[in-house]
């Protein structure tokens, strides 16, 4: 797996459970368990810093990296007859 596959998968991961500690934490249902080893760094430092950036910044860094996003589709073959 590239380092840019594996940066966006994992800050997927850690970006939806800050998103599920702070809906459990407004509704007053259990939180997900608390982070330990690496996740304290991405749930208390990656996570806040992320959601404190300006969407125009945000969007930048993601155009910037490799990635499905910056796939583009190809032409296709015009179609030969009827479809049926």
């Amino acid at each position: 797996m590239s380092f840019s596959r594996w940066l966006r998968a994992t800050s997927e991961r850690y970006l939806m459970i800050a998103a599920q500690e702070k809906v459990a934490a407004k509704y007053g249902v259990p939180p997900p368990r608390p982070p330990r080893g690496a996740a304290v760094f991405w749930l208390r430092v990656y996570a806040p810093a992320y959601r404190a950036l300006p969407w125009s910044l945000r969007s930048a860094i993601m155009r910037r990296m490799p990635g499905s996003h910056r796939m583009t589709w190809t032409a296709g073959e015009p179609p030969l007859g009827p479809a049926a």
